[in-house]
């Protein structure tokens, strides 16, 4: 018989609250759920179910109008022997919780480049939970810490040590988080969201470093989190909780092969996947119901592009778009060598009209820098931008004065951050009403008329139009900053990262309300992400770009169902399913500091006499160079 895991934490009966002007806020109500050694439970739900809280409360570190009202947290500490310690009841500075906090339950924060102190190397932060609580002397706790840095797989433990965390990548600051949270061994590590802000191969990465690390030290993990394919990947037991109750807990096979509560079976219908059918919609929690985009509204009659009539002809053509930039090494008072960084290099494609274009890549691959190209944003160092319009084509790269300011009508971006795009000192109303006045469009009746057709298009209530952003919640400020985007009609709408910071369920609504947008407008877009899920639900065409190039482009099913590029086969084999049936391969998953480039075959390498143009599939076949390349033949 397997050996029974020792019980290592109890909540039982939490209840929290937050004093707040008018009264108290119950965040966390009755909570209960246990933790054993070397075990790793999932905590799941949406933003604002008390999830934080929850892990806050553990670590006695509530802000200061939190409280615990009632319920128990039992830590069985195991040096202090057989009695559990109550948390819950410790006095605010109780000698123990400096003990606790960091030496027998650390925390990996959500976002690691908050979570270090930029004024400090990485070695000097995560050196100093040893002194704290090992009370070690320099020398050693160096010696402690590279080795630390060198088991979460920094390529350079002694280097990393020097480092400061801007210096480092995403996924390696989040390394460092991990490491400092394991450097004394604790009993319990809670994880708040460490994957959110990564991408899917880094993700993939860290997923793997956790898993090892856990068995290694057998350590018990609690982690937070509402991306299910992370839970199925990663959980032992699974806590679902919304609105600071508890909704269902049990095995991780039994809340996945048989969800119970309806809170639960709709988060899982809510996920984007591979296997979705044509025309299956995303399942939302919060169904906009009677504020549905309405399919013969008034504004939609109006609004539909209409455009060019020919629609064999491409929308929009970019050619061999190239982007460099100078970064100077030198300051003020001394010279330095000038570096180039080429951030696009020879990326061309076409979106025809009402198609949507799913860009997918890393961070840093180049695909904001190429929707800011098309833009105008920025200025493009080679290539062409063309634009298929009533006039003809528009050589948008050419465009100066009162042309551009034209174009700039007819393309129009989503931001992905609904927080910082939207200006928090103006109401709703003037947020919409400014595209108008800036574009002299209308007249003040016309204009009110429109944007409360706006708000209707985006399932919004336009009695809603007088309050500021900060009284909305992420999904309805997305929504806002829809409908911005739609106010002057444009034929083009880029969409960069739209969703990226949104819960599940929230997710859902906004891609069924772009999906319908999309059908109901005749809008032509480009959908950029990283997530591959999310684009595989929107997009008709995908691109793939690794650091700067385009290196695969081909239909939505054909890409899904047979990637032909080293680059993306390793995409999708690190995307993690919410099925049991279907987990991540962590042995196979390695670390991506090696350069994809190096593996593409010969046919691939760009040389002398050809660059690396538009790839994509035709007939099976890839387009390379101007000649057909049997790609099949050559990976």
């Amino acid at each position: 018989m397997p050996e029974k895991k020792r019980q290592l934490l109890q909540v039982e009966d939490l209840h929290v609250s937050f004093a707040i002007q008018g009264g108290r806020v119950e965040a966390v109500r009755g909570v209960s759920f246990s933790m054993f050694k070397g075990t790793v439970v999932a905590l799941v739900g949406e933003s604002g179910s008390g999830k934080s809280v929850i892990a806050q409360s553990i670590l006695r570190i509530l802000p200061s109008n939190g409280t615990i009202d009632s319920g128990r947290i039992l830590f069985h500490d195991r040096e202090l022997g057989k009695k559990p310690v109550d948390i819950a009841g410790l006095k605010t500075r109780d000698p123990y919780l400096y003990q606790m906090r960091g030496g027998r339950i650390s925390m990996v924060f959500q976002e690691p480049m908050t979570a270090l102190s930029p004024l400090h190397t990485v070695g000097n932060q995560i050196e100093e939970a040893l002194r704290l609580h090992r009370n070690m002397g320099h020398a050693e706790s160096k010696e402690e810490t590279v080795d630390i840095l060198r088991l979460v797989g920094f390529p350079d433990p002694k280097g990393g040590y020097e480092r400061y965390p801007f210096e480092l990548s995403g996924g390696l600051r989040q390394r460092a988080v991990i490491a400092m949270a394991l450097i004394c061994n604790p009993a319990m590590i809670i994880a708040d969201e460490p994957t959110t802000a990564l991408d899917v191969t880094v993700q993939a990465q860290i997923l793997k470093l956790m898993k090892q690390l856990q068995k290694k030290f057998d350590t018990a993990i609690l982690l937070i989190t509402h991306d299910l394919g992370v839970v199925a990947n990663m959980a032992d037991e699974v806590v679902v909780v919304y609105h600071g109750k508890l909704m269902e807990a049990g095995p991780v096979e039994t809340i996945f092969n048989h969800p119970q509560h309806p809170y639960l079976k709709a988060l899982m219908a809510a996920v984007p996947h591979f296997d979705m059918k044509k025309g299956e919609r995303l399942v939302s929690l919060r169904d906009m119901g009677k504020e549905k985009v309405n399919a013969v509204s008034e504004f939609s009659s109006r609004y539909r592009v209409r455009g060019f009539e020919d629609k064999s002809e491409p929308h929009l053509v970019v050619k061999n778009l190239g982007k460099e930039f100078i970064t100077r090494k030198g300051s003020f008072f001394t010279a330095g060598e000038d570096s180039k960084v080429i951030a696009v290099d020879d990326v061309s494609f076409e979106i025809m009209p009402g198609e949507c274009l799913g860009l997918v890549g890393e961070s840093g691959s180049g695909k904001t820098t190429v929707s800011k190209l098309i833009m105008r944003a920025i200025s493009a160092t080679s290539g062409q931008v063309l634009m298929n319009s009533k006039s003809g084509m528009i050589d948008v790269l050419g465009l100066n004065g009162p042309d551009l300011f034209e174009y700039r009508r007819k393309i129009q971006m989503i931001f992905q951050d609904p927080f910082s795009s939207l200006n928090p000192r103006m109401t709703v109303k003037s947020i919409l009403l400014e595209p108008f006045d800036v574009h002299k469009v209308g007249d003040p009746e016309s204009r009110e008329r429109d944007v409360v057709d706006l708000m209707k298009l985006v399932g919004l209530d336009p009695r809603f139009l007088n309050r500021y952003p900060h009284s909305f919640s992420g999904g309805q400020r997305q929504r806002i900053g829809i409908a911005r985007a739609l106010a002057l009609h444009p034929e083009i709408m880029i969409c960069d990262e739209p969703v990226s910071a949104l819960d599940v369920s929230v997710q859902a609504q906004i891609l069924n309300l772009l999906n319908d947008l999309r059908t109901e407008l005749g809008l032509t877009s480009l959908f950029i992400s990283h997530n591959l899920a999310v684009v595989n639900y929107v997009a008709d065409r995908i691109a793939v770009m690794c650091r700067g190039k385009l290196v695969e482009l081909a239909p939505r099913e054909v890409l899904f169902a047979n990637p032909v590029h080293p680059y993306t086969k390793s995409l999708l084999a690190s995307v993690p399913y919410p099925d049991l049936d279907r987990l991540l391969d962590f042995e196979s998953i390695q670390y991506t500091g090696e350069d994809y480039t190096s593996t593409w075959p010969d046919a691939f390498k760009p040389n002398e006499n050809s660059g690396l143009s538009a790839i994509h599939l035709e007939n099976g076949h890839v387009v390379l160079a101007n000649e057909n390349v049997d790609l099949r033949e050559l990976v």
